[in-house]
């Protein structure tokens, strides 16, 4: 249980970071703006993430299945941040 908590808490905060980092990039509105939609959708998804992970009967099944997603979030934020500081 503990471990699945864990899971769940670090996962869906570089998750719920991740895709609001992408939302800041991606956006092209104001940067005050997307900042408050980022800040707006940070939570939400952190806690889905978390509730997520109590569904999974193992603590492995859950980092396995977050960092699924994990990768492709922070891929993305990657690549729009190296094209953001040499494009």
């Amino acid at each position: 249980m503990w471990s699945r908590t864990l899971s769940g808490f670090i996962l869906g905060l570089l998750i719920s970071i991740s895709v609001a980092l992408n939302l800041n990039l991606m956006l092209p509105i104001a940067q005050d703006v997307s900042l408050l939609i980022g800040l707006l959708v940070a939570f939400p998804i952190w806690v889905t993430v978390q509730v997520w992970s109590y569904h999974f009967s193992s603590a492995k099944e859950a980092w396995l299945k977050g960092l699924m997603v994990l990768a492709p979030c922070a891929s993305l934020s990657i690549i729009l941040m190296l094209m953001r500081t040499f494009g």
